[in-house]
This record gives C-alpha cells, sequence and structure tokens, in this order.
C-alpha cells in the first residue's frame, strides 16, 4: 500500500504500473490523458520511462473518482489542476471533494445559475455549471440541494405559464438524463437482498422524485429495477413474479394516478413471499387523506425521508433472513 508519510518530498518514486494498480487507471489512460491535457505531469528516468509521485496517485484517484460519477474528463482534471494551484488543497485531502467554504457560490446561486442556463437552452453552459459542482459536491449532494429543487422550480414556473411547455420539457429532460446517469453508474450493489423496484402509479409521467430516490438508493449499494414512468399493474405484476423483488415503491405526484394505487392489491401478492410494498409522491402531501385509500407503507413527505425509511425496512428485512 502507498503510504504518504514515507515519500513527504513528493518526489517520483512509482512507474506507470504501479499508478495503474493504485489508481485502476489504466496505461493507455494515463498515456492519453498527458498528451492531451498535459495530466499528470510525469518525470522521467534516463532512458524514458515516466515515473509518478504520491501527488500524481492522489489526484488521479479524485479524477477517477470524479469521472464515475458522471463529470466529463476534462472539467474532472481542469477541477483537480484548479485545487493544486488556487485552492491549495492540501495533499492529504485530495481525495475528497473540496467543499463550498473552498470558494464555490453559496447554493440558492448555483441552483439560479443552473436554471437560467437551462431556460435559456444554453446546456453547454449547463454542463460547465454542473459540472464544477461535481468537484465540490457528490451526487447525492447535487440531488437533494440542486436537482431536486431546480425540478420543483421548472414545474412551478410552467404551471404558472413563465416558462412554454418546450422550455419545461427541454429543462426536465436534461435533469433527468443526468439522474439516470448517476443512478446507472452508482457503486456495485453490495446488498444481498433482492433488488428494489421503482415505479410511477399508472397514469404518472413524472418520475423525477422517483429517479432522485434511485439515485439515493444505487449511492448507498442498493441494488434497483427502476421501471420509471406509467407502470400498468398488470405488467407489474409479471415483472415481480419473475425477478422476486425485496420491495416496491410507487410513486404518484397527481391526484388521478394516487388513487389509482388504491388498485394494487388486486394485482400484488404482499403477504407472506410477497415484497415490501411503499409508496409516497406529493399527491399524498397536497391530499394527505389520500393516504387512507392505499395500502402500504407510506415512506414519509420528501425524497430524504423516503430514502431513510426504505433503508430502515431493508435493514429489518435483512436481519430477519440472516437469523437461523
Amino acid at each position: 500500500m502507498i503510504d504518504l508519510d514515507k515519500n513527504p518530498s513528493g518526489e517520483s518514486l512509482y512507474n506507470i504500473g504501479a499508478v495503474m494498480r493504485a489508481t485502476g487507471v489504466p496505461v493507455t489512460t494515463l498515456r492519453a490523458w498527458e498528451r492531451r491535457y498535459g495530466f499528470p505531469r510525469a518525470s522521467r528516468t534516463a532512458g524514458g520511462h515516466r515515473l509518478y509521485s504520491e501527488k500524481d496517485i492522489f489526484l488521479l484517484r479524485w479524477v477517477k473518482a470524479q469521472v464515475d460519477a458522471g463529470l466529463a474528463t476534462h472539467l474532472a482534471i481542469r477541477a483537480a489542476q484548479k485545487m493544486e494551484t488556487e485552492v491549495g488543497t492540501p495533499l492529504r485531502d485530495v481525495a475528497a471533494p473540496p467543499r463550498s467554504e473552498a470558494g464555490l457560490a453559496p447554493l440558492p446561486a448555483l441552483r439560479e445559475g443552473l436554471t437560467r442556463a437551462l431556460y435559456n437552452n444554453t446546456l453547454g453552459g449547463a454542463d460547465q455549471i454542473l459540472g464544477e459542482m461535481l468537484a465540490f459536491f457528490t451526487p447525492e449532494e447535487l440531488t437533494l440541494n440542486i436537482i431536486g429543487p431546480i425540478l420543483n422550480q421548472i414545474g412551478e414556473d410552467w404551471e404558472s405559464g413563465k416558462i412554454t411547455v418546450a422550455v419545461e420539457h427541454l429543462a426536465s429532460s436534461y435533469l433527468r438524463q443526468r439522474l439516470l446517469m448517476w443512478m446507472i453508474s452508482g457503486p456495485r450493489a453490495y446488498s444481498t437482498t433482492n433488488p428494489i423496484i421503482l415505479a410511477c402509479a399508472p397514469g404518472e409521467w413524472h418520475d423525477g422524485s422517483l429517479l432522485m430516490l434511485g439515485v439515493l438508493l444505487r449511492r448507498r449499494g442498493l441494488p434497483v429495477s427502476y421501471l420509471g414512468q406509467n407502470v400498468p399493474f398488470a405488467d407489474l405484476a409479471k415483472f415481480i413474479e419473475q425477478i422476486h423483488p425485496s420491495a416496491v415503491v410507487l410513486v404518484a405526484m397527481r391526484e388521478e394516478p394516487a388513487r389509482e394505487l388504491a388498485e394494487w392489491p388486486k394485482w400484488i401478492k404482499s403477504s407472506g413471499d410477497g415484497p415490501l410494498m411503499g409508496f409516497g409522491g406529493r399527491a399524498f402531501v397536497v391530499a394527505p387523506g389520500l393516504k387512507e385509500q392505499v395500502k402500504g407503507i407510506y415512506l414519509g413527505d420528501t425524497i430524504q425521508q423516503g430514502m431513510e425509511r426504505l433503508l430502515e425496512l431493508m435493514t429489518h428485512l435483512t436481519q430477519k433472513y440472516s437469523v437461523h
């Protein structure tokens, strides 16, 4: 294992093979990044072989983590170079993204800037803003504190006539694509439980909150089967029989689909070997009385509450089946 304390001077000691094993970045990628971006700046032996320092290894690990989280390679490398030259991040801390205290704008300003870029159809600018934020915040933090509030703002602005349907579709699709990417690229599932199915109620086409929940669960290492918008109960029941999920989460944002959820027991078995059945969504916050019409476990009024409640239920389920 590489130990920083054994090489405090930052001397270049490690060949490219050792760096590949320490960082998980392939040799071909290391060479391509150096050629294209001047990163990392390896020194050379008399025979022309590359040598890398501890600093290079830490920076490469950080960049790889950001790329794995969905940040464009050139933005991740630019952020790493900026940290070293401007932010002055200590070498020991470079593996963790610096926080907002390091100079990033406050969250309201970040949300406003990203929203403005989306409304103006400047997707390149939106990419840059979100990429810079990924250098400071985790995908989980951005999901809850940036994308969630912006999706709500988009919906309110469309309902009030401040933006057109076209703008609403463009902005929402952009954010949904980012959430999908984070969910798909989440860490490898470590849980031994069967997947959690995430599905919108029949007739429900708004899946932003469901995508956010999917991101948060996948980032926690839980297996997720994401079905998305407008899932008929007949099809859902067949899918449940095929994969035997540990839990099913149904979401309704509007009143009509929320009332449709009352019909799920006619299609899906939830006792005995059946999955846990949870539900939530904006419809139940606006009209709390709807909760009494739907069987299952209400997961809470917010996405954060829903995730915590679901994690609690999954923990109990795992303990139940691990006792012999």
